[in-house]
């Protein structure tokens, strides 16, 4: 059957309740094939949808003349009577209806074509600032090269920078810059082995070769951060009003400029999270958090949802949409206008490919309510449906 008869009829009769089990396995087998298409199958099952399609297609005289029908008929008629009057209804509207919502997912899936064109995930790029003031534009087409500066051999690769150490004394610190631009990511390794992994609208000031007595770097933004252990080095990373201090763990901070809080999440390890006189100790699947007042909290958390990012994921429990989109938004480098501030509050809970089309982010967000995304260019507009 061909599938554009075949997937209407099928939804049709989830309605109507005379699915078999062959259908079934064919229907399931449908929509375990894209997220559009459970997209469709859980709008199609919603309460009052005939309703809605129906006054969307009203210029369908039948779908008119049904629905008065079935008003009229609640007036006067039992509840059985009632169920009959739309039984028969709906076996004539509903596989017109399905067939327009469906033609229209046909069209949405070639606007989300479109759309992948227009807003493209975020790939590996940053660009290197040296001590002297010269800039290079990293990226993933960079062959492999090598070059030095006093205190390193500084090799480039595809997937981030490595500080090779040498032997040479060095009498005065130099100090680079990584910076990530919105829809970037990259990585690097210090002279020290440590290991750096920087998300995007992120920037990393660090020594060449680390001197002295404590190895510290600045930052801002996010970047997870695998330590190499050195007790007598103890390592710092200086944030805009506070400072990280481990000996050797794996951690990941976010400290945006637009952003109200700093966030600390150690996944192994520990450290001391500082501000000011207050301090607090985290220990494994613990967070520090700084607010605006200079308040300092500690939680206990899932350190995955902080670090996910790192794996090309983005991982979500019961986040509000306003703190989902301004992640999201950093990734696909797109603008975000909110029409309803309502919806700012809307609260998602699951997991998405940061590698995903812009397209197929939006429609999972789009299932958790009655939120709904115009994209306009790399405008994205929200509102209530």
């Amino acid at each position: 059957m061909n599938r554009y008869k075949e997937i209407p009829t099928l939804l049709s009769k989830v309605l109507l309740g005379g699915l078999s089990k062959e259908e079934e396995v064919r229907l399931r087998a449908w929509r375990g094939k894209s997220v559009e298409n459970e997209h469709l199958y859980h709008e199609v099952i919603k309460r009052g949808f005939v309703e809605k399609k129906c006054q969307e297609v009203s210029r369908v005289n039948i779908v008119d003349g049904y629905m008065n029908v079935i008003r009229k008929r609640k007036q006067h008629v039992r509840s059985r009577r009632i169920k009959r009057v739309i039984s028969i209804a709906a076996g004539i509207l509903l596989p017109v209806i399905v067939v327009l919502l469906w033609v229209g997912t046909e069209e949405e899936q070639q606007v989300s074509e479109q759309v992948a064109r227009v807003i493209r995930h975020g790939e590996l790029k940053a660009e290197l600032v040296l001590a002297d003031g010269t800039k290079r534009l990293l990226g993933k087409e960079m062959t492999d090269s090598l070059f030095s500066q006093q205190g390193a051999n500084i090799w480039v690769q595809d997937k981030g920078l490595n500080y090779l150490g040498d032997t040479s004394v060095v009498a005065e610190v130099h100090y680079n810059i990584l910076r990530i631009p919105r829809g970037g990511e990259y990585s690097i390794t210090l002279s020290d082995g440590t290991v750096v992994y920087m998300n995007s609208e992120s920037e990393l000031r660090y020594p060449v070769k680390f001197v002295g007595n404590e190895r510290k770097v600045f930052l801002s933004g996010e970047a997870y951060f695998d330590v190499t252990s050195d007790k007598d080095h103890p390592f710092l990373v200086e944030l805009k009003k506070s400072v990280v201090k481990v000996l050797g763990t794996s951690f990941d901070i976010r400290a945006y400029e637009d952003e109200d809080v700093v966030m600390t999440t150690l996944v192994r390890g520990k450290v001391a999270f500082l501000s000011g006189d207050k301090k607090v100790i985290l220990n494994p699947g613990e967070q520090g958090i700084l607010d605006q007042t200079g308040e300092m909290e500690k939680r206990g958390v899932d350190t995955y949802l902080y670090t996910a990012w790192k794996e090309g994921v983005f991982a979500f429990q019961q986040e509000r949409l306003e703190e989902i989109m301004k992640i999201v938004s950093r990734w696909y480098n797109v603008n975000v206008f909110w029409e309803n501030e309502s919806q700012k509050e809307v609260t998602f809970t699951g997991k998405m490919r940061r590698y995903d089309d812009f397209s197929k982010i939006v429609t999972m967000l789009e299932m958790t309510g009655n939120t709904e995304f115009e994209i306009k260019g790399n405008n994205i507009f929200i509102r209530e449906r």
